[in-house]
């Protein structure tokens, strides 16, 4: 009930969203040697490059890279990233398919960060999929990993964007009611006003609700780190605004 109120709370408004920021992006068009549909064709080792100055196990895949062998598991490092772009929410996207058969899931794992894995289905003669990995509270000086967690695998255009933000027209009028006094927060948000508010995170979800007083503030250290959105009627007028949770 929370979530369908929220996202109804949401439509009221008039919704914008913040372009994404690419944070990284390879395509291994460099990589003209070998081949990503036979079982012959990836003898070449693959020393990285710029993109990915790390690789273990991995070999050369005529516009793409295999990790992995038929025995041991195979991974490629990105270099470091600030990953605290936009707030630190950030989506890893890469396209995938397997050998003969999926031998195993692919795994994302970012600096400071639980990894993430995802399973397939694609195999070396199908078109790649693509799967889409997301993350929050990343920092500057990060690196990606991604792995296979058994045997072999075929990578190709690794992207990471960091997340739109969801806006709503309280935001662009935040300088005539004023709802929030500190949009960076580490553990309090700071409120300019009376209000009955409502924090939403970035999937419209209702995670926190509270009656605040003009100067008062809410503690939010159980929140994760990530952008939200707080919303309330102050003056008879809806308002909304961004908050970046450090």
């Amino acid at each position: 009930m929370k979530k369908f109120y929220s996202l109804v709370a949401i439509a009221m408004f008039s919704v914008t969203a913040i372009a994404q920021t690419t944070l990284f992006s390879e395509d291994f068009a460099s990589v003209t040697t070998g081949d990503n549909t036979g079982t012959n064709g990836q003898n070449a080792q693959w020393d990285g490059n710029d993109n990915f100055p790390t690789v273990v196990k991995a070999y050369q895949a005529g516009g793409a890279v295999k990790i992995g062998t038929g025995s041991v598991t195979g991974s490629i490092t990105t270099k470091a990233l600030d990953l605290s772009t936009d707030g630190g929410d950030f989506t890893v996207t890469l396209d995938v398919k397997g050998w003969t058969n999926v031998e195993g899931d692919i795994k994302v794992t970012v600096t400071g960060l639980a990894s993430q894995s995802a399973t397939y289905q694609a195999t070396r003669t199908d078109a790649f999929e693509t799967k889409t990995f997301t993350f929050t509270g990343g920092t500057a000086g990060s690196t990606v990993t991604i792995e296979t967690t058994s045997k072999r695998a075929f990578i190709d255009n690794v992207k990471i964007v960091t997340n739109p933000v969801i806006l709503a027209v309280g935001d662009v009028n935040a300088t005539k009611v004023n709802l929030v006094k500190n949009t960076v927060v580490e553990n309090n948000i700071l409120f300019a006003a009376k209000a009955d508010v409502q924090i939403l995170n970035m999937s419209g979800q209702v995670v926190k609700t509270a009656v605040v007083n003009e100067n008062t503030s809410l503690d939010v250290t159980s929140l994760a780190k990530g952008m939200y959105v707080v919303t309330a009627t102050v003056n008879g007028k809806a308002v909304s605004q961004k908050i970046m949770k450090k």
